[in-house]
């Protein structure tokens, strides 16, 4: 191997994610990437990144330091949508509980999504765990969207849109590295 050789990014339908990412000053690799639907169509392709790749999402919702949620959207979708649909699917994946006990974490989300009417093809949201001061923060190419969103407990509930028991199984198995 060459000294300073980069490995080869991941490309997941013309979209490439690097094999590793920083946030918070904490340097993650690529867990895996997929393609997601919304709407029961194409919509988005999501890459998951954490300190240490995890092969269940037990495993990743339990490791420690910064993560992060790349989405980049495949073509134009309707900002209410996009709230909606995650919304729904951590609905369908949390447990009462934790919907319950990010009632305002989660309207700030939806809120972020709401502060423009749509997402156009290109377009990268990316959700950030900070474990320093315990804040997820939401960016739209590079912007953040709202202020930073307290608390720790809100992050696991938000990958569980993509990891969760109820996600679809190549989706799940495709984040985590985990051959389908």
């Amino acid at each position: 191997m060459f000294v300073g050789q980069a490995f080869a990014a991941v490309d997941v339908d013309g979209v490439s994610f690097e094999d590793g990412d920083t946030v918070a000053g904490q340097k993650l690799v690529l867990n895996g990437a997929s393609s997601s639907q919304i709407l029961s169509s194409k919509a988005t392709v999501v890459g998951l990144y954490m300190a240490q790749k995890a092969n269940t999402p037990e495993a990743a919702f339990a490791v420690k330091g910064a993560k992060r949620i790349r989405l980049v959207a495949l073509k134009e979708i309707s900002a209410k949508d996009l709230a909606t649909v995650l919304l729904d699917r951590i609905k369908q994946n949390a447990t009462r509980d934790e919907v319950e006990n990010n009632i305002l974490q989660l309207a700030a989300m939806g809120a972020a999504f709401n502060s423009r009417p749509k997402l156009v093809k290109g377009d990268v949201v990316t959700l950030d765990w900070n474990p320093g001061p315990k804040t997820t923060e939401i960016r739209i190419n590079g912007d953040l969207a709202t202020q930073p969103i307290q608390g720790d407990a809100f992050y696991p509930v938000v990958m569980k849109v993509w990891i969760g028991p109820k996600v679809r199984t190549n989706l799940r198995n495709n984040l985590l590295g985990v051959p389908n």
